[in-house]
């Protein structure tokens, strides 16, 4: 077999093949191009509710009746172990509430039983919380002194000034210090010593010695304030003279009559002050 004829055989044998597959291929386009059997439908009718007669009611034409539960007169009973929140009467604050048990009261009760609830007041929202209250404001109150010091390098013996002391109507009391009082036992003038820390001790007040004692009123006192101011000055002006002291301002300074009128012009705008502040 020569080689023209073998070339030959294979285009034939080609064709053919082509020729085959183009044949298998229109077969099956024409089998998917068919059309289906049709398929059966079941088409289901509406429900039709059967017709009452004319001279019966239809049964689902009646009203339709809710569930109601019925109870007797007598309220049920209540578990006793219900706790209740109440309110503590000496505990002011509301929010502070005691848990204790009880028995709900009856529906006859609810009007008494809400009459004892404890009233509670509404608050105003754009009303600051109270704070507690302010404590009353003490009235103004002015302290005159005066001083009686022993002379330069020397002492008031204790013996001698308590006896000097006593002599001008003083008494041994409260703060450790003298006091002289009214008839209603209120001090007009006090005297202290200079030695610290001020206070004195009878039992041994002989046996000491001291460099001067400070004396003073705590102005309103129990007499006018003028007067209590004058008793002041004429208490340490026979101090001094008995004691053979000098006599000085609160702060150290020698009292001239000028000071003592300075002082006295004090006292009475302190009066003034109190007068315009009371009406």
């Amino acid at each position: 077999m020569t080689e023209s004829e073998l070339r030959w055989i294979l285009l034939v044998a080609g064709l053919l093949l082509l020729a085959g597959i183009y044949a298998w291929g229109m077969r099956s386009r024409r089998r998917s191009a068919a059309p289906e059997p049709e398929r059966s439908t079941r088409v289901e009718q509406p429900y039709a509710r059967p017709q009452a007669p004319a001279d019966e009611p239809a049964p689902w034409s009646e009203p339709r009746r809710e569930p109601r539960m019925e109870f007797d007169d007598d309220p049920p009973a209540v578990d006793d172990d219900l706790p209740e929140i109440r309110a503590d009467d000496d505990s002011a604050p509301a929010h502070h509430a005691e848990m204790s048990p009880r028995r709900d009261a009856a529906p006859d009760d609810a009007p008494a039983a809400a009459s004892r609830r404890p009233a509670v007041a509404a608050e105003d929202p754009g009303r600051p919380p109270a704070g507690p209250p302010a404590e009353p404001r003490r009235p103004p109150q002015k302290i005159v002194a005066l001083r009686v010091a022993a002379p330069a390098a020397a002492a008031f013996g204790g013996a001698a000034l308590r006896e000097a002391i006593v002599d001008q109507g003083f008494e041994f009391g409260r703060y450790d210090i003298y006091h002289r009082l009214d008839d209603t036992g209120r001090p007009i003038v006090s005297l202290a010593s200079l030695r610290e820390p001020g206070t004195f001790d009878p039992e041994t007040m002989d046996l000491l010695e001291y460099r001067g004692v400070a004396l003073f009123a705590v102005l309103p006192g129990p007499i006018p304030s003028q007067v209590a101011f004058d008793e002041l000055v004429e208490v340490a002006r026979s101090l001094a003279a008995r004691l053979g002291g000098v006599l000085q301002d609160d702060r150290g300074a020698s009292l001239s009559v000028q000071r003592i009128g300075h002082l006295r012009e004090e006292v009475a705008e302190f009066d003034r002050s109190r007068a315009r502040a009371a009406r």
